[in-house]
């Protein structure tokens, strides 16, 4: 799937998916049919393009393609649904070897190994001279029970130090190592398959398709087309659906000789100009029940449209409609998803059986007419109505009735998915403030995107957008926190803050917004936007009179400072807005400037030799050493909270800003303490050395013009020993 897919994906999921569906098995069966979503979309456009339901449509397109057009829909459609089992199959395995890497990171497995194992296991259970049929849509459930049961076998028992078989050779490759690893494990597992198929074949005499095809067609030997055979198949169809079992296609053998049957005598009634005898054929079932395909989904597209107004769902649904509309709603099935989504389990059961309630009473008294012409399948709603009624108007008065129940069922649960998705939302945002303020890494060095879990679906969704609200500029802005010099009441500079206003999510801290582009490696442009704007505005300020000496202050990271052109880019930038360069200083984090060797150090000097004024922001978050200043080009140094908070009441932390006072004021570099909000602080501060204040004491962020408005105000009051 494309990057861009991959994030769709992940963000109607983070938003609907219910909590328990984040457990292994269950981010494996999400990721299974992630991994078939593009082959559905494909299937469903073949499906789509073979059958719109427009007059002589077939016949232009013969006429224009040849008689056999329709055969490479036709071979899509195969290569995909014809298939669908094995992708599944694979996808879901794939993904709990790779779950269960994150978990046991000293015993990592191939993931490609454990697929390939659960794909010979399903190949063993699988009925001899009928394998084709079974990998289609029928296989499904048969495919996502196999995988899981395989993986997890296969995983249970490469976890058994006595089964690997560790084979150590100098220049040897490491898939090498985890193949003769996994031999063993691999070895049982399949024999295990092996047995169990043998076994169950000999206790039943069927293979475990053939059972479970059986099985499902049990209700149905004795029934005819009546209203509880329609409420039947309606409902064990979407028991079926929800499990992921195309209930259509399973049932469809079994049900074809009732329903063709019952087709056939109204036929022959209305022939002889009698009633027809029936009322649930399969025609009225697809005109009035299935509108929009299994589940009556275009009611449910209607309930996201009408309850969301923002968020993915309703992203989804917009990108569903269009299929939806043809009666094809794969797309909406699988991307909601439907399946295995307790939430929606009973509105999808639910609805279809009320529509079936409400269109055998319309029709068996005489409200509308029966559905009795045949039409393509991927007649729309509505129109279906009109024409399958022989163009009676009823007949779409009932389609329209139908809809707005549907709609009014799924309402309610849409809602409540709602709710669900604001305390999901808000666990994993917590979540995923602490891993990015605690700086917690995992074991492929990222902090939060290469996560499987909520966390790790919301991260990838942020990043995403973050990098599209980048390329955009929607979204972003700067705010500025004043420094002010308590001695003189002026405002001497800011210090810039990126700020970011998701359209779904609202404000994301920055702590977040920070630890994403490092994941996603993008702080190199995340930080260069920074650069740019604080330019602008420092450009625009000098423009309405503020002083050439106050001081726009940016953020720089280390990622930034591994790029060797950062010193070209900041005069560049310089030049473009025509400021001097002792209007933007860099403000470096207290743990880059450890190591007087890093190359990160070079950069720094370069850029502090063109004039640039070097901050050490955060000083005092736990990596202090005074004894780096002497190396390296720090023109001021910013005491962080962990100092100022408690200045007023910590003896400690007085005498560690007095023994950083002392030194700061031996080699020349100047003192901002941040987090100042109380008198308290000021005047102990004053008393240490201390002038130049950042905090809420003075002022929060302001935005651009606010902070100009600050700045001149502060700076033409009178000067005054206070604030």
């Amino acid at each position: 799937m494309t990057t861009s897919g991959q994030r769709l994906f992940d963000r109607i999921y983070t938003l609907t998916a219910p909590n328990w569906a984040f457990s292994p098995t269950m981010l494996a069966i999400r990721n299974g049919f992630l991994l078939c979503l593009p082959l559905v979309v494909a299937g469903v456009l073949a499906i789509l393009i073979n059958n719109l339901p427009f007059p002589d449509y077939q016949d232009n397109m013969a006429r224009l393609f040849g008689p056999n057009w329709s055969k490479i829909g036709d071979l899509v459609w195969q290569g995909v649904f014809g298939i669908l089992s094995l992708p599944l199959l694979v996808g879901i395995s794939y993904h709990l070897a790779t779950l269960y890497n994150q978990r046991y990171l000293a015993n990592p497995v191939s993931p490609v190994i454990t697929a390939l194992v659960a794909l010979a296991s399903l190949m063993i259970i699988m009925p001899a001279g009928n394998v084709t049929q079974q990998l289609g849509t029928q296989g499904l459930f048969v495919s996502m029970v196999v995988a899981i049961l395989s993986a997890r076998i296969f995983l249970y028992l490469a976890r058994i130090k006595q089964l690997q078989m560790l084979i150590y050779a100098e220049g040897m490759e490491a898939s090498i190592l985890q193949a003769f690893a996994c031999l063993l494990p691999g070895i049982i597992t399949v024999f295990l398959f092996a047995v169990f198929a043998f076994a169950f074949s000999a206790l039943t005499g069927l293979s475990v398709h053939q059972y479970v095809h059986d099985l499902a067609m049990y209700p149905f030997r004795f029934f005819q087309s009546t209203l509880d055979t329609g409420i039947t198949y309606v409902f064990i169809t979407h028991v079926f659906w929800f499990f992921g079992i195309h209930g259509a296609n399973v049932l469809d053998p079994m049900t074809r000789d009732i329903f063709e049957s019952a087709a056939n005598s109204n036929l022959a009634a209305q022939a002889a100009g009698t009633p027809p005898p029936y009322v649930v054929t399969k025609l009225f079932l697809n005109t009035f029940v299935f509108m929009g395909g299994s589940g009556s989904s275009i009611c449910l597209l209607a309930a996201l449209l009408i309850t969301n107004r923002k968020d993915g769902s309703r992203r989804l649904a917009k990108i569903s409609l269009a299929p939806g509309l043809f009666n094809i709603n794969e797309v909406l099935l699988f991307g909601l998803p439907v399946i295995l989504n307790p939430v929606f389990l009973l509105p999808f059961v639910l609805t279809p059986l009320a529509l079936t309630l409400t269109s055998f009473v319309a029709v068996h008294y005489g409200l509308a007419p029966g559905a009795s012409v045949a039409i393509i399948w991927t007649t729309p709603p509505l129109l279906s109505g009109y024409f399958a009624t022989g163009g009676a108007l009823a007949g779409t008065l009932l389609q329209c009735f139908n809809l707005a129940l549907g709609t009014l069922i799924y309402i309610p649960f849409v809602k409540i998915f709602d709710r669900l998705r604001m305390e999901r939302q808000k666990k994993a945002m917590n979540a995923l403030m602490d891993i990015a303020c605690n700086n917690i890494v995992g074991p492929s060095g990222k902090k939060c995107l290469d996560r499987g879990d909520e966390v790790g679906v919301l991260a990838r969704v942020l990043a995403g957008d973050l990098e599209r609200a980048l390329k955009r500029g929607k979204g972003l802005y700067l705010e500025y926190q004043p420094q002010v010099d308590h001695i003189s009441g002026k405002v001497i500079g800011a210090e810039a803050l990126a700020r970011w206003r998701h359209p779904e999510y609202g404000l994301i801290p920055a702590p977040i917004m920070v630890a994403i582009s490092e994941d996603g490696d993008f702080m190199q442009p995340l930080g260069l936007w920074v650069l740019n704007e604080a330019c602008a505005g420092r450009a625009r300020w000098q423009q309405h009179g503020l002083e050439d000496d106050f001081k726009t202050s940016v953020n720089v990271s280390i990622r930034q400072l591994g790029d060797t052109a950062l010193p070209d880019k900041v005069i560049r930038c310089l030049e473009r807005h025509h400021l001097q360069r002792h209007m933007i200083g860099i403000e470096v984090t207290e743990s880059i400037a450890l190591d007087p060797d890093a190359p990160h150090n070079r950069i720094l000097n370069q850029i502090h030799d063109l004039g640039i004024v070097i901050s050490i922001d955060d000083f005092g978050m736990g990596h202090s050493s005074l004894a780096y200043l002497k190396y390296f080009p720090v023109n001021t140094l910013k005491i962080d909270k962990v100092l100022s908070e408690d200045v007023a009441t910590s003896r400690t932390c007085v005498e560690i800003i007095t023994t950083i006072v002392e030194l700061c004021r031996a080699l020349d570099v100047k003192i901002v303490v941040e987090f100042v909000e109380n008198q308290e602080q000021i005047d102990t501060l004053c008393k240490l050395g201390c002038h130049i204040f950042q905090g809420y004491f003075y002022s929060p962020p302001l935005s651009g013009e606010n902070m100009l408005a600050y700045a001149l105000a502060m700076n033409a009051a009178p000067q005054t020993e206070t604030a």
